[in-house]
C-alpha cells in the first residue's frame, strides 16, 4: 500500500471516529435523525409524522411525554374550555355547564359563549387530529432563530387582514411593529401575528384596538391580555391603561414581552401549552384563552407561513399522553342532540354516598339478592346489563347510562355481598329476573335424580355449583346450599313438596 493510501485510510479512520463522537450532528443523515425522533413516539403518530417529513425534511419533531391519560388531561379542563357554536350536541351539561334545575345553560358574554363536552376537549387535545400541514403549527416552538425572522413570512401571515393595510397612513405600520416586537421579546413574529389575528379577527373592528372605545379612548390591546369576565373588552382597556399602552406601538411590542414573559419562560412556548397548560397542573388556570379551538387556530393561521417553505427548519413539540389508546379521538357531530349520560337516580337502600348526578363511585353492602333502581333523562337510555350475578365477598358493578349523542357514561358500585346472590337492575318497568328454575342445577329445564346429585356433590365438597348452576341449587335463596336444599329437590321429585 503506498504512502498516500496509508495516509487517506488513516485520514478516514479519524474522520468516522470523530463522526461517532458527535453522534447527530456528524455523519448521520436528515433520515437517521428523524427516524430517531420518531421511535420516541407511539406506533399512532408515526403515519402522520412521515408523510410530514416527507415534505418538510428539516423539521424536528420532539415527544413531549405528559404522565397523565387522554382522559385524565380531558377530566382537567372540564368548565375551563368555552365555544360559540351553537349546536347543543358541542355543549357540557355537567355541573356548571348547565342548570339541571332549570334547564338551562351556563354562559358568558350574554349567551355567546357555552363549556365544551368532554368529548369536544378531547379532539382538540388528541394531538394526531392536528398532525398535517394545516395544523402541525399548533405544536410549534415560538422562540426565534435566525431564519425565521423575516418579513416575507410575516406578510403571508397578514396578508387579506388588517394587519397588512397598516395605520395612520403608513401601509407597513403594523409590520414594522411585530418585527420590532419580535426582536424585542425574541419571540416568533408570525406567531405573534397569528395571535393578534385570532384575537381580533381578521377585520379587527373590535373595542380593544379601535382607540375610541368610550372612557378608554387612545389606548389599545392587541393580545386581548386581561381581557376577561362578563365584559372583556372593559377587562382588557383596563389593563391597558394600566400598562399606558396609549398607541398602537407600544401595545404591541409591550404585549409581545408579555407573552414571552408570562408563557414561553414559563414552559408554554407551543399554542398547544398556551391553551392547556397541563405540565403544571397546580397553576392549570394560567392559560391564553377559553376558546376550545383556540391553539388549532392560531396553528393554522401560521400555514400561511410556511406551509410552502419546504426548507425551513422548525422545531415541534408533541405531546404523548400516558397509555395513548390506538384510536385517534373523533370530532363529535354537530347537531342538537344532548351530551345527557347522567342518571337521573340511582335508588338501593345502604348506597353510600347518598346518590348525585355528578358522583360516579359508590359502595354498596347487601346480603341476598337486591333490586337496584335506576332512572334516566328524557332522551337517554340506560344500556348496562338486566342482572349482574355476584360472588360472596367484593364485586364491582357498572351502571352505564347513553345519551342522546350516542355517548356513554359509567357509574361504578363496589358492591360487598354476604353470600353468592343476585343484584337485578330496575331501569322503569318490572325487574328483569335470570331464567333460572328452581331446583334445576343443569339447565336442562327438568328437576330430577341429576340435580339431586349435584346439590349432593356440592355439599360434599366433591363438585362445587356456581353461577346458574348454584342460583338453581339454592333453592330456599338464603346464599347457601345445603341439607335444605338437598330435601327440597328430593321432595320435589317425590311429589312431596314441588319447587316454584
Amino acid at each position: 500500500m503506498s504512502r498516500a493510501c496509508r495516509l487517506t485510510c488513516v485520514f478516514l479512520s479519524v474522520v468516522i471516529l470523530f463522526s461517532a463522537a458527535l453522534g447527530s450532528t456528524v455523519g448521520v443523515s436528515a433520515a437517521d435523525t428523524f427516524e430517531n425522533q420518531l421511535s420516541l413516539f407511539p406506533e399512532s403518530y408515526k403515519g402522520y409524522l412521515r408523510e410530514l417529513h416527507a415534505v418538510y425534511p428539516n423539521w424536528n419533531f420532539h415527544a413531549d411525554n405528559i404522565n397523565m391519560t387522554l382522559d385524565e388531561v380531558v377530566e382537567l379542563e372540564l368548565i375551563r374550555k368555552v365555544t360559540d357554536y351553537k349546536n347543543l350536541s358541542w355543549r357540557s351539561m355537567d355541573l356548571g355547564s348547565y342548570d339541571w334545575g332549570t334547564e338551562k345553560w351556563v354562559s358568558m358574554e350574554n349567551d355567546r359563549w357555552y363549556y365544551v363536552s368532554r368529548e369536544v376537549i378531547k379532539y382538540y387535545m388528541d394531538p394526531r387530529n392536528f398532525l398535517n400541514a394545516d395544523y402541525i403549527y399548533t405544536f410549534m416552538m415560538q422562540r426565534n432563530n435566525g431564519s425565521l425572522l423575516n418579513e416575507e413570512g410575516l406578510r403571508k401571515v397578514v396578508s387579506e387582514t388588517f394587519l397588512e393595510n397598516g395605520y395612520d397612513g403608513d401601509k407597513d405600520a403594523y409590520i414594522k411593529d411585530i418585527m420590532t416586537a419580535a426582536k424585542g421579546s425574541d419571540v416568533n413574529p408570525c406567531v405573534l401575528a397569528s395571535a393578534i389575528i385570532q384575537e381580533q379577527g381578521k377585520k379587527g373592528n373590535t373595542g380593544l384596538i379601535s382607540g375610541s372605545y368610550s372612557g378608554y379612548e387612545g389606548y389599545y390591546n392587541f393580545f386581548n391580555i386581561g381581557a376577561n369576565g362578563n365584559n372583556p373588552t372593559v377587562n382588557g382597556l383596563k389593563r391597558a391603561k394600566l400598562e399606558g399602552w396609549d398607541t398602537r406601538s407600544k401595545a404591541i411590542i409591550e404585549g409581545a414581552k408579555f407573552w414571552r414573559e408570562k408563557y414561553i419562560d414559563r414552559g408554554q412556548n407551543t399554542y398547544f401549552y398556551m391553551n392547556y397548560n397541563i405540565k403544571d397542573i397546580a397553576n392549570i388556570w394560567h392559560q391564553y384563552a377559553t376558546a376550545v379551538l383556540d391553539s388549532a387556530s392560531k396553528g393554522k393561521n401560521l400555514a400561511k407561513s410556511y406551509k410552502d417553505l419546504k426548507t425551513a427548519e422548525l422545531d415541534f413539540l408533541i405531546p404523548v399522553y400516558k397509555d395513548m389508546p390506538s384510536a385517534v379521538s373523533p370530532l363529535p357531530d354537530k347537531n342538537d342532540n344532548l351530551n345527557n349520560y347522567y342518571f337521573n337516580s340511582i335508588s338501593v337502600s345502604g348506597l353510600t354516598p347518598s346518590f348525585n348526578r355528578f358522583t360516579y363511585n359508590y359502595a354498596l353492602q347487601i346480603s341476598g339478592d337486591t333490586t337496584v333502581s335506576v332512572s334516566v333523562p328524557n332522551g337517554a337510555a340506560y344500556v348496562g346489563a338486566a342482572s349482574y350475578r355476584l360472588n360472596a365477598g367484593d364485586n364491582t358493578v357498572r351502571l352505564t347510562v347513553k345519551s342522546q349523542t350516542g355517548y356513554t357514561r359509567d357509574y361504578v358500585i363496589e358492591v360487598k355481598a354476604d353470600k353468592a346472590c343476585t343484584l337485578y337492575i330496575d331501569s322503569g318497568g318490572n325487574p328483569i329476573k335470570p331464567d333460572v328454575m328452581c331446583g334445576d342445577t343443569n339447565g336442562d329445564g327438568k328437576i330430577n335424580g341429576r340435580d339431586l346429585a349435584n346439590v349432593q356433590m356440592h355439599i360434599l365438597n366433591i363438585k362445587a355449583l356456581t353461577g346458574d348452576g348454584f342460583t338453581g341449587g339454592d333453592t330456599n335463596k338464603d346464599g347457601n346450599i345445603n341439607g335444605r336444599d338437598l330435601a327440597n329437590v328430593q321432595m320435589h321429585i317425590l311429589g312431596i313438596k314441588l319447587l316454584t
